[in-house]
């Protein structure tokens, strides 16, 4: 009797002393996974850019706005109506030609949006008289568009990448220069044949990554931040020099630039050298996943830096 009590007491202990040691194992790995979690918050929490603090998004709409309201005031209401009914209809314009330039589909709901919108604007005089019931179908139209819409720039579908490229770029960069250069640098050479660089190409410019540049014996990458696509879209950018860019030549030749308003971005007066080599070496890498068929771990790592989506 003694001895089994002994050898029960002897095999709890046992079980007692690996359950602990379990216990400890589990939670020393937990904590492991914390910290590591705490380590990459911190890290995409560091943002080598300066605030976003351009307006540029915000002054078109109020603007129409206060033109509206003036046109209102002078001419009525029903002018003040047909004033945004024709504004929305020409935003709609220039949404289809960001679909036509960059083969993006989420740019036709905005278009549809915009177009509904207008249509409500448009009816609106002949319901308040009271003579139509279509402003009605045209407002659960835009209703459905504008949910939409709102899915898209949450998703960051119709997002452009600029800005995520000088994050990316920056992020392995930690020595501190004399200040910007007016030059492009070489960043070396690759591989890569002319029509797997014309592949990349129509995919930067699907996702909004760089507006690509096609020359006889090169393809210039150019990334655009949201709120600059402007002048790229309307055709107003047709040299490129003054920008930021990522250039593949035909004979495997690759070189980068920063320009002097994204060099001033940064918080810090990094290395030009080692950015633009930085830049650069981020296309190719970029270029490479694309050739692998894992494009979509490129816009995984845009995504990962958790941007807002409207800047």
């Amino acid at each position: 009797m003694g001895f089994g009590s002994e050898c029960l007491t002897t095999t709890m202990k046992l079980i007692y002393t690996s359950f602990q040691l379990n216990y400890t194992e589990r939670h020393s790995f937990a904590g492991a996974m914390l910290a590591a979690s705490g380590q990459l918050e911190q890290m995409y929490a560091i943002r080598r850019l300066k605030p976003d603090r351009s307006f540029g998004m915000i002054l078109l709409p109020f603007g129409a706005l206060a033109a509206g309201a003036l046109v209102g005031v002078i001419f009525g209401l029903e002018s003040m109506l047909m004033f945004f009914a024709a504004f929305f209809w020409l935003y709609a314009a220039y949404s289809f030609l960001t679909f036509a330039r960059t083969g993006k589909p989420g740019f036709v709901v905005v278009s549809l949006y915009q177009v509904s919108i207008g249509l409500v604007a448009f009816s609106l005089p002949e319901r308040l008289r009271g003579s139509s019931q279509i402003t009605w179908f045209f407002m659960a139209i835009t209703l459905f568009f504008a949910v939409w819409m709102l899915f898209l720039a949450l998703t960051k579908r119709i997002k452009w990448r600029g800005r995520e490229i000088l994050e990316l770029a920056a992020a392995p960069v930690e020595q501190l220069g004399d200040g910007f250069t007016a030059r492009p640098l070489p960043v070396g050479r690759t591989e890569f044949t002319q029509p797997q660089i014309l592949g990349f190409a129509e995919f930067v410019r699907k996702n909004l990554i760089a507006v690509p540049y096609l020359g006889k014996d090169k393809v210039v990458f150019v990334p655009v931040a949201e709120g600059r696509e402007p002048a790229f879209i309307l055709g107003l950018a047709a040299d490129y020099a003054a920008e930021t860019w990522v250039a593949f030549d035909f004979a495997g030749n690759v070189s980068a630039n920063v320009s002097h308003r994204d060099y001033l971005e940064y918080q810090e007066a990094l290395s030009f050298d080692k950015l633009c080599e930085s830049l650069g070496n981020l296309f190719v890498e970029f270029m490479a996943l694309f050739q692998r068929g894992e494009g979509v771990r490129i816009i995984d790592r845009m995504d990962a830096l958790r941007m807002p989506f409207f800047w």
